[in-house]
């Protein structure tokens, strides 16, 4: 996994207007079916990775814990310390995969 390249490309989304990050916005883009992937930070509890997951599978939208903390997601978007993003873009969120999959 190409954790780098992997926050290259949430930053390039965030640019674009394509993320959304923090709990509320992805909850509220994820119930309007507008996200193709969600990633979670490794430093969300165990308890809130199974909520979102849950919810992820209800709406049919992959999501996948990276090996990032809430700090370097934060950064990648250029916000405060981020556990949760989701991307709009499906070619975005394919190219995220890819990276993932490396």
């Amino acid at each position: 996994m190409n954790i780098q390249g992997i926050l290259t490309l949430i930053g390039f989304a965030q640019k674009a207007g394509k993320l959304a990050a923090g709990e509320s916005a992805v909850g509220n883009f994820l119930k309007k079916g507008r996200l193709a992937l969600i990633l979670l930070s490794e430093e969300l509890s165990e308890q809130r990775r199974d909520v979102w997951q849950k919810q992820a599978q209800l709406y049919e939208v992959t999501a996948i814990t990276i090996p990032a903390t809430k700090v370097e997601i934060g950064l990648a978007v250029g916000q405060s310390p981020r556990g949760i993003i989701g991307i709009m873009d499906l070619k975005m969120a394919e190219a995220v995969m890819k990276k993932i999959e490396n």
